[in-house]
């Protein structure tokens, strides 16, 4: 099955690097799982592109990870894309309609730097993908006057549940809430998910277990991280409850919506958790899975929210062919 990408942006990296090919196995892999229905864009790219390139890296195929980050770039960037055409649709007076940002290479450079560290990692010593695992788990102060601060896992996994959580209990007037993205669950890098999709998770169900328990070897990050998240679960949920909003969205597109935030919530769980047992138990090969998946978050992120902030021209995504 081939594809249409269209015109995106995508600055020289080693980084991120286009891989058509690769793309394109996915396509096949994906109509494969189709019987009787029409191939859909948005589930592929939003959805199963993500989802089967962090199976990919967290089973341990992370030796040519650029093709993998591109994959991540074109579904972050057109991800967003198609998020604010669907807010211009469904409110044309949103405050986002009044924003436009078009991508540039500062704010690439910033990004692949970034997730360059993580990559880095993954080929280091024992010793320091080890310290880098654990460093992912917390804030990162700015460095610079200028400069942004990172949000660790921990901070990361509370705002992504806050948003998910946020949209779920606020559907569009008409629309219903589908129980396949429901969660639910309290505690460190704690998330029950009613559909999970990504194959590493049930792996990882003695972990989530142990950081539960507050005499557990995990004690000391548990109490270091829990108040990181909790605080940023609030920051997730005004997302939608201050700033943006589904109201206007029809089925379809909410649907959309819910199916690629919880799974980039599942890849942030995922990593979490690995991150977590990784430093506890001084496992440093995990320690390199999970550095690579760090990477990986950063760059569907960034890409995510350029698409989302680019108001110019038509927000159309790539097609079947």
């Amino acid at each position: 099955m081939n594809i249409d990408v269209g015109d995106y942006p995508l600055f020289e990296s080693p980084i991120v690097v286009a891989a058509p090919d690769l793309l394109h196995e996915l396509a096949d892999a994906y109509t494969s799982t189709l019987v009787g229905e029409t191939p859909q864009m948005e589930r592929f790219l939003f959805g199963y592109v993500p989802i089967e390139v962090f199976d990919r890296i967290f089973s341990g195929d992370i030796k040519e990870t650029s093709g993998l980050m591109w994959l991540l770039h074109l579904s972050g960037y057109f991800g967003g894309r198609w998020l604010r055409g669907e807010i211009e649709i469904a409110q044309p007076t949103a405050p986002l309609t009044l924003v436009s940002i078009e991508p540039n290479i500062a704010n690439f450079l910033v990004t692949t730097e970034k997730a360059e560290r993580g990559i880095n990692a993954s080929c280091s010593d024992d010793e320091t993908v080890l310290n880098y695992s654990k460093q992912s788990l917390y804030n990162t102060p700015a460095k610079s006057e200028g400069s942004q601060p990172i949000q660790g896992l921990a901070d990361n996994f509370g705002y992504n549940k806050g948003y998910l959580l946020e949209i779920l209990a606020r559907p569009p007037e008409g629309c219903n809430s589908p129980e396949e993205y429901q969660i639910n669950g309290e505690g460190l890098f704690h998330c029950v998910y009613a559909s999970p999709k990504l194959k590493i998770l049930p792996l990882l169900t003695e972990v989530q277990k142990a950081v539960g328990i507050s005499d557990s070897k995990y004690v000391s990050l548990l109490k270091d991280l829990i108040p990181l998240q909790e605080i940023a679960e609030p920051r997730g949920r005004s997302v939608w409850s201050s700033g943006l909003s589904v109201q206007g969205f029809p089925q379809v597109a909410y649907d959309q919506l819910l199916d690629v935030s919880s799974s980039f919530l599942e890849t942030v769980h995922a990593t979490g958790l690995t991150m977590i047992e990784s430093v506890i138990e001084e496992n440093a090969d995990q320690a390199r899975r999970g550095s690579v998946a760090d990477a990986a978050m950063t760059i569907w992120l960034s890409a995510y929210m350029e698409g989302l902030l680019n108001g110019k021209g038509d927000k159309v995504i790539p097609k079947f062919k």
